[in-house]
């Protein structure tokens, strides 16, 4: 897999305006026809399913690469699951549930008034290797109780794990990266943020992680004018404030701690509350996402030195896209790159260091050297930056990826698939800055 990766990870392609559909029955037919298709490798047949904009989105060659890219990290297809018809923004849209050999995956389809699928994606491949503790997690030493965070009228269920240790405990927020996150940030068999908790939790750390509000509740999350807010901060500020309403909770030592995305907005949710003593910035993006697409798009494609036509439309394709957005001729509503053009509009206006330069607590930047996603570039910039600022440690790591697990070579989205644990390292030295911060 290279440069088509990206495409597996977000909407294919904008939905057209609201339409009248077919009835639930007819969705799901053509949705499993469609399957069906892919599954015998007929790209030809498959395509003619698609909107004459969807098909200029994804020709057959594209959809063919994405296909045999899916079943060379999964493994032969073995069948449907299940199938789950949801009405989103006017759309009827099917979710299959897929298995296969290594592992199952879902996908989303939605379907235009003339029953032609318009929109396409293809969530997160989860597979069945069973996930371990890392040797860091001492189960003796935490219990987890589960939890609603109640954000603005959206129900969102999350774990908290607790140390058993003397209370109250200073406690951390985990907030995830970009796409619809699990509470343990799963990709493959690796779940992050459930080592992050189960690390911290074994010394002394109360955590709380959640259920990503576009993963609990998918596009019906995608409300009028949806922007990062809806998506992240909103739903951070209120798990806060959970943590601050508990008394097992020391409410002078919450802390927040963002990956990627989660990482890029931290400053933005510390700006908005005076509850948080810290943040933690994991693989925090210093540039807008727009910039890191094009990025990733060119280092995806070029890992084999082989830099294919196909491939160049494509990337040309998603410069095409983040033109537009910059040039802001895209509606409020209009999806572009996978999120509504309210989105993207509201977030390319975002500056991180800004808003960093002006918060007046600790923080703790910490990065890998091998991360394709956000590079040391944007560490470096970080560090520039904030020199000045006493209260910033920053700390880079030899062989650590995206997820703050290790690897050799060149970094790549097939390894993300590979059992792993984030570094112990990493795990100490973020307990140790928090058990440090004085109340």
């Amino acid at each position: 897999m290279k440069c088509l990766v990206i495409l597996i990870m977000v909407v294919l392609l904008a939905l057209p305006n609201v339409l009248a559909y077919s009835d639930e029955i007819d969705a799901k037919d053509i949705s499993r026809s469609f399957v069906s298709l892919l599954a015998q490798e007929n790209f030809v047949e498959a395509s003619k399913l698609f909107t004459e904009e969807l098909a200029k989105a994804i020709p057959e060659s594209t959809l063919a690469s994405i296909w045999k890219s899916l079943s060379s990290m999964l493994g032969k297809f073995n069948g449907i699951l299940d199938t789950k018809f949801i009405e989103a923004q006017g759309y009827k849209v099917v979710i299959l549930n897929c298995d296969f050999d290594l592992g199952t995956l879902g996908i989303q389809i939605a379907l235009d008034k003339e029953k032609k699928i318009a929109g396409l994606y293809f969530l997160q491949p989860q597979l069945k290797a069973t996930y371990t503790l890392p040797s860091y997690a001492d189960p003796n030493s935490y219990i987890e109780v589960e939890l609603i965070i109640e954000s603005n009228g959206w129900k969102l269920p999350a774990t908290l794990t607790l140390p058993k240790g003397d209370k109250p405990y200073p406690a951390v927020v985990l907030v995830h990266g970009s796409g619809p996150q699990d509470r343990d940030e799963t990709i493959g068999p690796n779940k992050p943020f459930k080592d992050i908790a189960l690390g911290l939790a074994s010394r002394g750390i109360a955590v709380l992680r959640y259920e990503k509000r576009t993963k609990y509740y998918g596009e019906k999350a995608l409300k009028e004018n949806f922007t990062v807010d809806n998506e992240t901060i909103e739903d951070a500020i209120s798990a806060i404030e959970l943590l601050y309403q508990r008394d097992d909770i020391d409410k002078s030592k919450i802390f927040l701690l963002g990956h990627s995305l989660g990482g890029m907005l931290a400053p933005k949710i510390a700006e908005r509350t005076e509850k948080l003593r810290g943040i933690i910035i994991l693989a925090g993006a210093i540039n807008d996402l727009l910039e890191i697409m094009i990025k990733q798009s060119k280092y995806l494609a070029s890992l084999d030195d082989n830099i294919t036509e196909e491939e160049k439309r494509q990337i040309e394709d998603i410069e095409r896209q983040i033109s537009l957005i910059r040039s802001s001729k895209i509606g409020k509503d209009e999806f572009i790159l996978g999120a509504p053009g309210s989105y993207w509009l509201d977030l390319i206006n975002y500056k991180p260091l800004e808003i960093l330069k002006k918060v007046n607590i600790p923080v703790l930047v910490l990065q890998g050297d091998r991360d394709f996603q956000v590079t040391t570039e944007d560490f470096s910039l970080w560090k520039e930056e904030l020199k000045d600022n006493s209260q910033i440690l920053f700390k880079l790591y030899t062989g650590l990826n995206h997820l703050f697990i290790f690897g050799e070579g060149k970094s790549s989205v097939e390894e993300y698939y590979k059992p792993g644990h984030i570094s112990q390292e990493v795990i100490e030295d973020i307990a140790n800055w928090i058990l440090s911060i004085q109340s």
